[in-house]
C-alpha cells in the first residue's frame, strides 16, 4: 500500500569479509530480508534453507541492528554475541555484518 510505501524505512547495510574479498554497502528494506537484498544487488552470500532453520547464511553483526525473530536455530549465547540469519533478518538500523560466518558458530 502507499501508506507503507511512504513510512518503510530504507537502511545501509555493509557486507564484509575480508577473505572473501566482500566490502559492499546495500539499500535494505526494514521489510526485506538481508539476504534477499545483497541478491537483488549482485552480492552472492551462502545460504541454504532460507528459512532461518540452519546456519548456511549466518553472518555476524559488528555494528548496528537487525530483527531477526523468524529464526529458529541460533541459541541465546549466540544471539548476544551478535550472530545473524541473513536469510530471515531484517535491519532495524544501518548496520554492518561480517558474512561467511557458520564455520566461527561451532
Amino acid at each position: 500500500s502507499l501508506w507503507s510505501y511512504y513510512f518503510m524505512q530504507v537502511y545501509k547495510v555493509r557486507l564484509l569479509n575480508e577473505e572473501q574479498g566482500i566490502d559492499t554497502t546495500i539499500n535494505c528494506p526494514d521489510d526485506k530480508y538481508i539476504l534477499d537484498a545483497a541478491e537483488e544487488q549482485g552480492i552472492d552470500l551462502p545460504y541454504s534453507c532460507r528459512a532461518g532453520a540452519c546456519s548456511t547464511c549466518a553472518g555476524k553483526v559488528v555494528s548496528g541492528t537487525v530483527d531477526q525473530s523468524d529464526q529458529s536455530f541460533l541459541d541465546d549465547d549466540q544471539l548476544k554475541a551478535g550472530y545473524v540469519l541473513t536469510c530471515v533478518a531484517y535491519p532495524s538500523s544501518d548496520c554492518t555484518i561480517k558474512t561467511h560466518q557458520e564455520e566461527s558458530l561451532y
